[in-house]
């Protein structure tokens, strides 16, 4: 699978299999999520890995029952060191820094998940106190995420999504964006032919020109 699959087919998965998921996997997941850029490369990002089922039961209660979290093999807790975030850019780097540098971690584990045959699902609704007290967080160590991870029970749809044309702006606000022209794979292609190949192609023939 290529990014840009890797990417484009990537949806939600809320039911996984009973069947377990290879430590090595989990180990190229982090590996790849660590790869993501941050603030001052200061890389304010640790990670609990559950898989005991006593203490899915707790999260699964913490995020508000949501069962993915008790019912996939794996749940991945993603933290942002508040301390280490705050003392090269102070409250910014506290407050905006670390959250965007975990969102950026998160993104690339379920991508990477996904091409590995791997479903996720990111949590983002739990009690954060409740949740750094079931793994005995620091209190510099802000719970902000939660990935649950295993192989699909379920093939969801993709989600439908806001053509990015109507988001992007030429310069200004509401500028329109003109790139159409180089930009048009076909609503339903994909059944045919993987979007990154279609991609790939339309790259390649731009170039040309």
């Amino acid at each position: 699978m290529n990014l840009f699959d890797a990417i484009t087919s990537r949806v939600s998965v809320k039911k996984f299999e009973k069947k377990l998921v290879d430590d090595k996997l989990i180990g190229v997941i982090l590996y790849m999520g660590t790869n993501a850029p941050s603030a001052g490369n200061v890389q304010p990002w640790e990670f609990i890995i559950v898989k005991d089922e006593d203490t899915k039961k707790k999260l699964y209660e913490a995020a508000i029952k949501q069962e993915q979290v008790r019912d996939a093999p794996v749940d991945i807790i993603i933290c942002a060191d508040l301390k280490k975030a705050s003392l090269k850019y102070q409250e910014r780097g506290e407050f905006l820094y670390s959250i965007q540098d975990t969102a950026g971690v998160i993104t690339i584990m379920m991508i990477t998940a996904n091409a590995l045959g791997l479903g996720s699902y990111w949590v983002r609704a739990f009690d954060e106190e409740f949740v750094k007290d079931i793994v005995n967080l620091p209190k510099d160590l802000r719970p902000v995420g939660i990935v649950s991870i295993g192989y699909p029970k379920e093939n969801p749809e993709k989600e439908e999504l806001i053509p990015f044309e109507r988001l992007a702006w030429f310069d200004k606000y509401r500028q329109k964006y003109h790139i159409s022209e180089f930009f048009q794979p076909g609503p339903r292609q994909e059944v045919f032919e993987p979007v990154g190949n279609q991609l790939i192609e339309a790259i390649k023939k731009h170039r040309k020109k």
